[in-house]
């Protein structure tokens, strides 16, 4: 089992977001559980390409700070 943590992107989440308060703290609650029963957690992050905001590299590509991967956790 493992939990795919997909796109939580400082770009991307962020107070803007719809519901913000309620998605972060679902995601927080899940990341939560997958570690305390030791479930692989892996982040997937998207990359627009070169030059653009989203781009590896970019503060906005970077895991959004309230969701930090612990060690041993892949990005």
């Amino acid at each position: 089992m493992v939990l795919l943590v997909v796109d939580t992107q400082e770009q991307i989440t962020n107070s803007g977001l719809y519901h913000f308060y309620e998605f972060e703290n679902a995601v927080k609650t899940l990341l939560d559980t997958a570690r305390e029963t030791k479930v692989e957690v892996i982040y997937v992050r998207h990359d627009d390409g070169p030059g653009k905001e989203l781009t590896k590299g970019t503060p906005g590509f970077e895991i959004y700070e309230g969701f930090i991967p612990k060690q041993g956790e892949r990005m």
